[in-house]
């Protein structure tokens, strides 16, 4: 019989948590097997509860607020190289990839902690209208965001399935399957983090499993789709969420000004010029 080496739970709302039904399912890492939490429905629901609460939280830090508890959290992912490090080879990276991949995880989280209070003024604007009025197009970040991770083991691609929705103010439900360790890892230096519990939710399991329960539910906003899925799963998807009128994003950008605007609406403001 072969050893856990350790079991993990789900982030949700600043605590760790089993899975409602009990369940886990094994991942092994050079020969190493970890047991993570199988996520329900259930679970589904209490994170999406979570993230509402962690929503107002997050929406009450002043952009500059943001950037400092990002940025706070790129020094702690450098405090842990040596795990992730271990985390990556153990998945199958050769030592030198595994750097280059937490290097450019930090770049990631820096770039985009610099963005948070940045954002607004590079996609907002002013309008031309007839008459004595300003007409300003004001951005604003749309709620609760579903991101389902890509399986390719790699802490740059993990963060930069989460970034691009929290740092719009977003908070975030993200979903990991095959390389769920290393978002459960990350779970950690974000429990150790500024960041308002619920803002971001670490959950692992199967995604076929809770597909629709994810695409009915009427509070959440927005799915972003990393993972490449099948057709059938993408049929799903917007049907469901279609009752919703939910916003549905399938391998949305991960670069530049271009990866926030899914995650932003417009709001247009009329004010009079002043005489």
């Amino acid at each position: 019989m072969n050893e856990v080496k350790k079991t993990y739970k789900n982030y949700v709302g600043g605590k760790y948590v089993r899975s409602e039904s009990g369940k886990t399912f094994r991942i092994e890492l050079k020969n190493n097997f970890y047991e993570v939490p199988l996520t329900s429905r259930k679970d589904i629901r209490d994170a999406v509860v979570a993230a509402k609460k962690g929503f107002a939280g997050w929406q009450k830090l002043t952009p500059y607020n943001k950037t400092q508890v990002l940025y706070r959290l790129s020094e702690m992912l450098e405090g842990n190289i040596d795990t992730y490090q271990q985390i990556l080879e153990d998945s199958g990276l050769t030592k030198v990839k595994a750097k280059q991949d937490i290097k450019m995880a930090s770049d990631s989280l820096i770039w985009f902690a610099g963005m948070a209070d940045k954002w607004e003024q590079m996609t907002g604007n002013l309008n031309p209208v007839a008459g004595d009025f300003f007409n300003i197009s004001h951005q604003e970040s749309i709620g609760v965001i579903f991101s389902l991770n890509t399986n390719e083991n790699s802490l740059n691609q993990l963060l930069l399935s989460i970034l691009p929705s929290l740092t719009t103010g977003c908070s975030v439900i993200s979903f990991s399957e095959s390389n769920s360790i290393l978002a459960l890892k990350l779970a950690e230096d974000i429990n150790n983090s500024d960041l308002p519990s619920g803002a971001l939710n670490i959950m692992s399991g199967n995604f076929s499993q809770v597909i629709d329960d994810v695409s009915n539910h009427v509070e959440i906003n927005a799915m972003a789709i990393y993972k490449d899925i099948t057709k059938d799963e993408k049929i799903i998807i917007r049907e469901n969420a279609s009752k919703s009128l939910k916003r549905i994003f399938i391998k949305p950008s991960t670069s530049g000004l271009e990866s926030l605007l899914p995650f932003l609406e417009t709001k247009t403001v009329w004010h009079p010029k002043g005489r």
